[in-house]
């Protein structure tokens, strides 16, 4: 997470480090007279909506930091530290790939500059502008003829704030000099925060502050420790449809050889015990499909304390997360949110989001598109509201019955083909487990034609069955809610089949004293089925990243 600050000018025969004595001194930022006028920086133009794409930024992208060699703040001649050296660690905490590249006056924008936007994805070049000392247009205008029409966000560190600077350039921000808390201030405004209680107005600023985000210890947690404080920050930070008991919740946690899951303590005085748990982290490995040799990598659920947000427990989480993940063999998905056991499909729409955190990690989370942002909902169906209606005059006529064992292999076939044809990962495995097991005949099978044309798996709490264990919903709702899955259906008969398959699982759930339905993961069909009495349950945002 640290920026790498890189010498461009010492590569250069005629470029020295050292500040250039014989150019006019910039003197450090001061507050104006006036506490009360505006923060420390702002956006005086963003035409091209630049800073929306850096706060979407992938986490492969890199971002270019070029800044000037000025005096330090503290004006010591002994201090030969890089005034914008927090700069670049402000943008690192919120961006892992800064690259710092300063550049000198008298040299301006080189060759070796040029190698570097050559590579970054975004610009960001800083001016320290004063009375003495004014903008180097040069400088801009070199930077953005060789940036390729990348994003070039200017910022001007101006002493005093209200000097009149003529910056004509697509994106620019003003800021009051280059001293830390307005260069922290300066990285919130590029990445979308709102960083006023801590920074302060001008002249507003205290000294550090405690609550600045930083890297946090993570470790693996201890389920005899720690499942009531997991289950207790669960219940804080889900709505109450989300409720659920310690065993069950337990049971889900409890996938040995499949599942990592992490925590962050509050620091304790050595000899006093463990610190009370500040953030979470949940995941699990699954297989993907038949093969067994693809693997779908799941944040199920990533929660910190209310309290404790936005000091960078949640990023030290996910980065701990992600990169142990990514050291499985045979990874080829990442997800927010699980397959099975299905904790969240998904974010939860009812949770609130900070999109543009997610987005610097590589999500995208808020387009209509499947991996994206799509919505995906559950449903529930009482019996009693069911309004299906079989078509009279079809053009052939749909038959269905419980599965046997007999029919597996074809079972499975089908599966295999879903799974492929529309990414469902995980589903052959939920299948396969019913193999040469009691728990067959809860697969309902559809026929067109006298040939196998779709499937589903239903469940009840108390089937015994592998699946019933991987979606706890149902069973949270009430013990005589059933649920189906992993409906297959092939394309060419989804009109015919779907409502009559449906249907079959009603019945199936009714004969065994259930009355409700539950079903998970509908996405474009979720309109259908509530003209047919199914009603909302939860809504989730399908989020992930092919690896």
């Amino acid at each position: 997470m640290s920026t790498q600050r890189h010498d461009a000018t010492a590569t250069e025969d005629t470029d020295e480090m050292d500040i250039d004595s014989a150019e006019p001194s910039v003197p450090p930022p001061r507050p104006p007279t006036d506490p009360n006028t505006d923060s420390l920086a702002i956006v005086l133009r963003d035409s091209p909506d630049w800073l929306a794409y850096i706060r979407a930024l992938q986490e492969t992208d890199v971002v270019i930091l070029l800044t000037p060699v000025v005096i330090p703040v503290s004006q010591n001649p002994a201090d030969i530290s890089d005034p914008f050296e927090p700069f670049g660690r402000a943008l690192a905490r919120r961006h892992a790939r800064i690259r710092h590249v300063p550049y000198t006056s008298r040299n301006g924008i080189t060759s070796t500059h040029l190698g570097f936007v050559k590579r970054g994805h975004v610009i960001i070049l800083c001016f320290a502008v004063s009375r003495d000392r004014p903008l180097r247009n040069e400088v801009a205008e070199m930077t953005f003829a060789i940036s390729d029409n990348k994003p070039c966000i200017v910022v001007l560190c101006c002493s005093p704030m209200d000097i009149d600077v003529a910056a004509h350039f697509p994106t620019v921000i003003q800021t009051a000099g280059y001293s830390p808390p307005t260069l922290e201030a300066t990285a919130a405004l590029i990445f979308g925060e709102n960083l006023q209680s801590q920074v302060g107005r001008f002249g507003g600023y205290s000294g550090a502050n405690p609550l600045q985000p930083g890297v946090w210890p993570v470790e693996q947690w201890n389920e005899a420790r720690d499942i009531s404080r997991v289950l207790d920050l669960w219940t804080t930070c889900v709505s109450s449809r989300f409720a659920i008991d310690q065993q069950t919740f337990a049971s889900l946690l409890r996938r040995p050889g499949y599942a990592k899951h992490y925590v962050t303590r509050q620091a304790v005085v050595r000899g006093s015990g463990s610190g009370d748990i500040l953030g979470f982290c949940a995941t699990y490995l699954s297989y993907a499909d038949q093969a067994g040799e693809r693997l779908i990598a799941s944040i199920a659920f990533l929660f910190v304390q209310s309290a404790h947000r936005l000091r960078g427990i949640g990023l030290s989480l996910h980065s701990h997360a992600i990169s142990q993940l990514k050291k499985t063999r045979g990874v080829v998905r990442l997800q927010l949110g699980s397959t099975f056991p299905r904790i969240l499909y998904g974010p939860p729409l009812d949770i609130p989001l900070n999109e543009a955190w997610f987005r610097r990690r590589g999500w995208q989370v808020n387009r209509e598109v499947s991996g994206q942002g799509r919505i995906v909902q559950d449903l529930l169906l009482k019996f009693s509201e069911w309004r299906y209606k079989e078509d009279p005059f079809p053009p052939t006529t749909p038959s269905f019955r419980p599965c046997t064992q007999a029919d597996m292999a074809q079972v499975l076939e089908i599966v295999e083909i879903t799974c492929l044809e529309q990414a469902k990962m995980g589903w052959f495995d939920q299948y396969m487990s019913l193999m040469n097991g009691p728990n067959v005949k809860d697969v309902v099978l559809g026929f067109a034609d006298n040939a196998m044309v779709a499937t589903a798996l239903t469940y009840t709490p108390s089937c015994g069955s592998q699946i019933s264990s991987n979606l706890p919903w149902a069973g949270q709702i009430g013990n005589d809610v059933g649920g189906v899955t992993c409906i297959c259906v092939h394309p060419s008969r989804r009109d015919l089949v779907l409502g009559g398959l449906l249907d079959a699982c009603v019945e199936n759930l009714h004969d065994q004293g259930m009355k409700s339905m539950f079903i998970d993961g509908i996405g474009e069909e979720a309109n259908a089925l509530l003209k047919l009495g199914f009603r909302q349950w939860a809504q989730y945002r399908d989020i992930w990243k092919d690896t």
